[in-house]
């Protein structure tokens, strides 16, 4: 379905964004897993690393673990796999901008969850006066062979979310998305000659939350692919599970699948099934470094722009997520395709169109090297 040119706008500004990764150091003094000896130790599906948010898997400072929190692994696989997750922000900003900490799951008594809370953008953009706000895990050190992840976690996208979709037709079109999930392969802020991304967003669509799939490098923002779902409507203010599954490869042998289980219903869906570009296609040119595997990941993420974030405060609200039970592994379950899969050249063929339909009435310009629109 295509949708008028100024929700186009939207939805391109969310893909075009400046990101400028985070630089702040986590609790170091583990030392990186090798995902790849794990992997090939394994004779079956075998979580690598898990965590429930529970306070006792947990460590803060201060004790209420309002500026950095580390989950430890509850996972089942042996050494060595026993690296931790940690919460971390960007600075400036402080509790009254945005916390992570453990709370009530606020739909089951007992159960503590992750609870991400991000009301003001503090942080330069680096896009005229823009400003951003983020809040997300991350483990110390670079993952290593990572060139298969099957991911999983509960998420509970708060109701105030929902105040985005009032967000006007005719407002500032600068990244009108909401980052929840990000994939890098090779850092840019490390000097990688070949980054890439895959960010997992959220944006507003007529009267419902849609998820958009990208991949692009943040060294000058060429976008390589863009998957969308339209008729897929993301559930809020209820638990979902969602599962991710990535394998490194090329144009044809890439795969990034996200499936959907929204634990009201019981109903399973593929989201998106892409086979395309996991790494920069620059990798594979005579003078690059060659494939590259998931080296960084932040599996938790909420990370937005001042335009959102202020428009959702504004209307009464704060942007707000929580998490619950995830765990990762080097290997796809044996059912995780299990289901009828419906393919993405409908969606690609939709977002092709939508940008080519969006030459007419989006004008671009060059802002350090960035095209923005």
């Amino acid at each position: 379905m295509i949708r008028p040119p100024t929700r186009l706008l939207l939805l391109l500004a969310l893909m075009l964004v400046p990101v400028g990764e985070l630089h702040a150091s986590p609790p170091t003094g583990r030392l990186a897993a090798d995902v790849g000896q794990v992997a090939s130790s394994n004779s079956g599906y075998e979580s690598l690393f898990r965590t429930g948010f529970e306070p006792g898997e947990a460590t803060g400072t201060p004790a209420d673990a309002h500026t950095w929190m580390v989950f430890q692994n509850t996972g089942s696989a042996p050494p060595p796999a026993p690296f931790a997750l940690s919460v971390f922000y960007q600075t400036p900003g402080d509790v009254t901008d945005r916390y992570a900490r453990i709370i009530d799951d606020p739909t089951r008594s007992g159960n503590k969850v992750l609870h991400y809370w991000l009301k003001n953008a503090v942080i330069d953009s680096g896009f005229e006066s823009h400003l951003k706000g983020r809040i997300q895990t991350g483990f110390p050190d670079p993952l290593v062979d990572a060139t298969v992840v099957y991911a999983s976690q509960r998420v509970f996208v708060h109701d105030d979310m929902n105040l985005l979709q009032n967000y006007p037709t005719n407002g500032d079109p600068w990244w009108i998305g909401i980052t929840i999930q990000e994939f890098w392969f090779g850092a840019n802020w490390l000097g990688h000659p070949n980054p890439a991304r895959i960010s997992l967003s959220m944006y507003p669509d007529g009267n419902a939350m849609h998820l958009a799939l990208t991949c692009d490098t943040t060294v000058d923002f060429t976008q390589f692919w863009l998957a969308i779902n339209p008729e897929y409507t993301l559930p809020v203010g209820e638990w979902i599970t969602m599962e991710i599954g990535y394998r490194m490869g090329n144009a044809t042998t890439g795969r990034m699948v996200v499936i959907i289980t929204e634990e009201l219903t019981g109903q399973r869906e593929v989201v998106f099934n892409v086979t395309n570009w996991t790494y920069n296609p620059a990798a594979d040119d005579v003078s690059g470094t060659g494939p590259v595997p998931l080296t960084h990941w932040n599996p938790q993420k909420l990370y937005s722009s001042d335009n959102v974030l202020n428009f959702i405060r504004d209307s009464g609200g704060v942007a707000q997520i929580y998490w619950d039970d995830f765990e990762f592994s080097p290997e796809w379950p044996p059912d995780f395709l299990s289901n009828p899969v419906p393919t993405v050249s409908t969606w690609a063929l939709a977002a092709l169109a939508l940008l080519i339909l969006s030459a007419g009435v989006i004008c671009c310009r060059r802002v350090s090297g960035r095209q923005i629109p």
